[in-house]
């Protein structure tokens, strides 16, 4: 069984928007699957690396943690994160003052 594509009505075709070619519908444009399926066999895993990358200029495994600190940041001290203590009073005071309410209005 042969098929014309001059006898196919116009319904049943369209225009492929990248290259221009008249398409049945329901069927791969016959010049981009070409382009796709070239795509496809050089596709690359998300784990693979490029072979441009072999080269990279990557710290060794003798790499100084505390001197790259020092270097980015500075020796001097850094601030302590410690809570200050008029902190922890007002905390005990109102700790308090909610325990004392609860019982007063109860």
């Amino acid at each position: 069984m042969v098929i014309l594509t001059s006898a196919m009505p116009d319904v049943l075709t369209y225009l492929c928007p990248f290259c221009d070619s008249k398409v049945r519908v329901g069927s791969p444009c016959p010049g981009c699957a070409k382009k796709l399926r070239k795509k496809e066999r050089t596709k690359t895993h998300a784990w693979s690396q490029h072979s441009s990358q072999d080269g990279l200029d990557l710290p060794d495994d003798d790499f100084d943690y505390e001197a790259f600190i020092a270097r980015e940041f500075g020796k001097a001290p850094h601030r302590s994160s410690g809570i200050k203590w008029y902190w922890w009073w007002l905390a005990v005071a109102l700790v308090i003052g909610m325990a004392t309410g609860l019982i007063w209005f109860r």
